[in-house]
C-alpha cells in the first residue's frame, strides 16, 4: 500500500467513528465538569479542569477498548463470557487506569487518587446505565411491533 491510500483509509476509518468520537467527547465534558465540580468543593485541591477532562476520557477509552477485545473474543472465539465477569472486567481497569492518571498526572496524594477514581467509576456507571435503559428502551419499545396497531388493510 501506498502512503497515500494509507492516509485516505485513516480519514475514512476517522469519519465513520466520528459521531462516536464526538459523543464521547461529550461524554468527558459532562461528567469531567462534575468529578471537577466535586474535587474542587469538597476535596479542595487544586486540579485542572483539562487534566480532568483527559483522566475522564482515557478512562472511558480503557473500557471501550476493553469491550471491544470481549466482542471480539466472544463473537470469535465462542467464548461466552457471563454478564459479571463481563462488567468486572471493565470495571476494574477503569478504575486502575484513573487512578494512576489521577496519580501522575494531576500530582496528588494517594487518598485524594482513590477518591477521585471512584468518583470517576461514580460517573462511569451512571453513564453506562443510562446508555442500558435506553438501549433497552429501544430494543423492547420501539423496535417491537404493537398488536394494537396491525393494520389489514384489504
Amino acid at each position: 500500500m501506498d502512503g497515500l491510500s494509507i492516509i485516505t483509509s485513516i480519514i475514512i476509518a476517522i469519519i465513520e467513528l466520528s459521531p462516536f468520537i464526538l459523543g464521547w467527547i461529550g461524554y468527558s465534558y459532562i461528567f469531567s465538569k462534575l468529578i471537577y465540580s466535586f474535587a474542587k468543593r469538597y476535596l479542595n485541591i487544586n486540579i485542572s479542569f483539562s487534566r480532568t477532562w483527559a483522566i475522564t476520557f482515557l478512562s472511558g477509552m480503557t473500557s471501550f477498548i476493553i469491550t471491544l477485545i470481549l466482542i471480539f473474543l466472544s463473537s470469535s472465539y465462542s467464548v461466552d463470557v457471563p454478564t459479571i465477569e463481563y462488567f468486572t472486567a471493565i470495571i476494574v481497569p477503569v478504575f486502575i487506569t484513573s487512578l494512576i492518571a489521577y496519580k501522575y498526572l494531576s500530582n496528588v496524594s494517594s487518598r485524594v487518587a482513590i477518591v477521585m477514581s471512584f468518583a470517576t467509576l461514580l460517573a462511569y456507571l451512571t453513564f453506562y446505565i443510562i446508555v442500558i435503559i435506553i438501549a433497552d428502551y429501544v430494543v423492547n419499545i420501539l423496535l417491537q411491533p404493537n398488536p394494537d396497531q396491525a393494520c389489514c388493510a384489504i
